[in-house]
């Protein structure tokens, strides 16, 4: 698990295996003043979720370990995790897909290809009102 921490922010997880992808998004809330942890795996996710308790969870579907499916439905399973804000951003783009996840608790769905990384900024800043 990659930890890194900026001030006294709120805490955003951001799960995601494309290392490029994590390294941007984490950039980009680093310089808002977030406390980020970065995971690439569905298991360490779940480590993380218990350990960290984010403010906001970043989720990528496909991902090693437990699938995003998989980790959104834990998550939502659990008293203790299951009102934490989940955004999904993913490639897969079928219209299922997004069903599936907002049906299994998932607040938003960002397609990875189609979307502006200042628009994920805004949507975590309005999500959590900072």
């Amino acid at each position: 698990m990659k930890k890194k921490t900026l001030g006294k922010g709120k805490k955003i997880l951001i799960v995601e295996d494309d290392s490029l992808l994590a390294k941007v998004l984490s950039e980009s809330f680093l310089i808002e003043k977030f406390r980020v942890v970065m995971v690439n795996n569905g298991l360490d996710a779940a480590k993380a979720v218990k350990t960290f308790l984010p403010d906001i969870i970043l989720l990528d579907l496909i991902i090693p370990g437990l699938d995003g499916f998989a980790v959104l439905k834990q998550l939502k399973s659990d008293a203790k995790t299951k009102n934490i804000p989940v955004a999904v951003i993913s490639n897969l783009s079928d219209v299922g897909d997004v069903k599936s996840t907002k049906a299994l608790g998932a607040d938003e769905y960002f397609i990875k290809a189609n979307t502006e990384m200042d628009k994920i900024v805004k949507y975590v800043k309005n999500k959590l009102k900072v």
